[in-house]
């Protein structure tokens, strides 16, 4: 191994040995002077520019590229993307959706065959961080250098322990040392092994870089968990405790709990048993991280704020409107609060603030990075100071319905008999089996058109179908247009919608406050764009503040009925409107049908009637996590459209999640 090689993992060892619990600051520093240190470039002619369109144009076709990856490129790096990959072609490996051996091909067409080496550093740095930002998009925030190791050897880096040293070294990788904690009652043998396991990383010092227990991080997500730990020490060392309203009932677990902890937590808690918190402390804001959250709140009499608003917003702390009143921050079906918003959202807690984090562990998580919620609810270390707060609200199953999702939660699936209730008549869950794609999507039709609204009365956007997917054949687009021809006929005057159609916002909408996963009907369609109307609570909004910390500006976040926000406007104009107009180009990029709804879409809402879908195309993919996000939506009624075979049940008995590996729980300790 290259001396200086052997030196860079030297000055790696110190590092994760002296800052077990932090980022390599000094790497940092010299990643941010890189950056900021660059050269300002002439102002470039229009001359300029074309020859450098036209130079990277053709590298790309000579690389084989598909059609608009230049717009994509010039996007990302700007005007002079042809010269910065010159100098380093595998940047474009930092533009969405491209992929080693696109960057690797690209790099022959810039440096020629000669030129590009699959050990020149320029590219193992760039491919360290592509797969890492590859295990985030996954949902992990931190990678196992052994993972790591291995994955750049399967990319021909010849020496991934180097280039892991040099990735670690120039501020691209983060390394931490994962804590091994250590049983005080533990016997002689299991010290004696990680005492061995120890000095064999004083013997060997590469052995560091491709250790399992060494994690590597993105800048971005190791200082976002450094932050989610620092904010969740300060809220469970200060608390002060707070009287509840004196008509509450104080001895409940939940209420005694919350007004003696700075930061607890409550599993098992639906939007019904969040009642008497909120009766004890009447002036707490309560949020929640989904739309589909947002209207079981709404349906059950409770205002509730976008944790994804609140999250976005710059202000200084979320204080109450009435001085006196008791600081709660009520966060329900927390398990659905992303790492990022979840941190930005802590943070702006003021002093003294108690918060309520309510959610279920078992279930689907966030779509995004990081397991705030099952990290917390895992800490249990005495130098931290123990477990924080935290109950579980438990509730005896009264039908087919609750007994299906109580068995799948605990890794089975029940016998048909007991769905059928104990006369054997009941209908509360049907399990209708089906062998292709094509009879998948005729049963559901059948369910949602005739079965469930001749049998329950059920009808209209009291039926919500579900799938573990958009794509494929018994994805939700499919499923969502077999179910417009169905049940809204028409050309798709605009964007493929018409007047009547179900929608769905598609992702954020920022301009008028939509985050993503409202629901609405389109009740005017015509070729220059759509009108939809809105389902209750969700609004376009267009002037919104929050209150502040005294000295702290107002700054805009969405209107609330709790008190501590308030809406502002300009003369008569509405400041909230549920009716909300989308031009024809906007409406194909924003929209989606909605009468079918993917998992992740569908998590924290609930309908009287449900149809689940699993098809075989979906079945690999399926987990304990997934099928209970499902089964658990219906209120009255759930349909099961089975197509997935034993491996169904495979994954409910053996597969509780997607594995996600963070760092949060090592942070907390430190």
């Amino acid at each position: 191994m290259p001396d200086a090689v052997a030196g860079q993992e030297s000055a790696v060892q110190d590092s994760i040995a002296k800052q077990p619990g932090a980022p390599d600051i000094a790497a940092l520093a010299a990643a941010a002077s890189a950056r900021s240190d660059e050269e300002a470039r002439p102002e470039r002619t229009e001359q300029d520019q074309a020859v450098s369109d036209q130079q990277l144009a053709a590298w790309l076709s000579a690389a084989g590229a598909p059609p608009g990856m230049a717009d994509r490129i010039t996007a990302l790096l700007g005007p002079g993307a042809a010269e910065q990959l010159r100098e380093n072609p595998w940047l474009i490996l930092d533009v969405p959706g491209t992929v080693p051996a696109a960057a690797d091909a690209v790099a022959v067409s810039v440096l020629g065959p000669d030129g590009a080496q699959h050990d020149d550093q320029r590219r193992t740095r760039a491919l360290a961080g592509w797969l890492l930002r590859r295990a985030a998009h996954r949902g992990s925030t931190a990678l196992g250098a052994d993972l790591l190791a291995d994955e750049l050897k399967q990319l021909s880096v010849t020496d991934p322990a180097g280039a892991i040293a040099d990735a670690i070294e120039t501020g691209q990788v983060h390394a931490f040392a994962e804590p091994v904690a250590l049983d005080a009652d533990s016997g002689d043998e299991e010290n004696e092994d990680f005492e061995e396991l120890d000095d064999a990383d004083d013997d060997d010092p590469a052995a560091l870089l491709t250790s399992p227990r060494t994690m590597l991080c993105l800048e971005r997500w190791a200082f976002i968990e450094q932050a989610a730990a620092e904010v969740v020490q300060r809220l469970f060392a200060t608390p002060e405790p707070v009287e509840p309203d004196p008509a509450a009932d104080a001895d409940l677990p939940l209420v005694a709990m919350v007004a003696e902890g700075g930061l607890s937590l409550a599993t098992g808690v639906d939007a019904a048993a969040l009642g008497p918190v909120l009766t004890a402390f009447p002036h707490a804001l309560v949020t929640a991280p989904s739309a589909a959250s947002l209207r079981t709140l709404h349906e059950a009499g409770i205002a509730a704020v976008d944790s994804r608003a609140l999250a976005a917003a710059e202000y200084a702390a979320l204080v109450p409107a009435d001085e006196g009143a008791t600081p709660l921050l009520v966060v329900a079906d927390a398990h659905l609060l992303s790492l990022e918003a979840g941190t930005a959202l802590l943070e702006a807690s003021a002093e003294g603030t108690h918060v309520l984090l309510a959610g279920d562990p078992v279930s689907l998580g966030s779509n995004e990075p990081g397991a705030l919620f099952r990290d917390v609810l895992e800490i249990d270390e005495p130098e931290f100071g123990g477990k924080l707060p935290r109950t579980a609200v438990k509730r005896r199953p009264t039908g087919p319905l609750s007994a299906l999702a109580e068995a799948v939660r605990y890794g089975g699936l029940p016998p048909r008999e007991l769905l059928q209730g104990p006369d054997g008549q009941s209908k509360e869950v049907v399990i209708v089996t089906v062998k292709d794609p094509q009879e998948a999507i005729g049963r559901t039709l059948q369910l949602v058109v005739d079965s469930i609204p001749r049998t329950f009365q059920f009808t209209g956007p009291d039926v919500q179908v579900v799938a573990p997917r958009a794509d494929g054949p018994v994805g939700t687009l499919a499923l969502n247009a077999a179910l417009k021809s169905r049940l809204n006929p028409g050309p798709g005057r605009c964007a493929g919608f018409d007047s009547g159609d179900r929608v769905v916002v598609a992702g954020p909408v920022a301009e008028v406050g939509l985050y993503g996963g409202e629901t609405g009907v389109v009740i005017a369609a015509d070729a220059d764009g759509l009108t939809v109307h809105l389902d209750p609570p969700h609004a376009i909004r267009r002037s919104r503040t929050v209150s502040a910390e005294a000295g702290a500006p107002a700054e805009t976040v969405p209107e609330t009925e709790t008190g501590a926000v308030t809406e502002t406007g300009n003369g008569d104009e509405p400041k909230s409107e549920t009716e909300w107009r989308v031009d024809a180009a906007d409406a194909a990029r924003d929209l989606r049908h909605s009468w079918a709804l993917t998992a992740r879409e569908a998590q924290g809402g609930r309908w009287p009637a449900v149809v689940a879908v699993f098809d075989g195309g979906s079945a690999a993919g399926l987990t304990r996590a997934l099928v209970l996000g499902m089964v658990s939506l219906a209120t009255g009624h759930l349909s099961v459209v089975h197509g997935a075979g034993g491996m169904l049940a495979k994954a409910v008995e053996t597969i509780p999640d997607q594995p996600r590996r963070t760092r949060l729980r090592h942070a907390l300790r430190d």
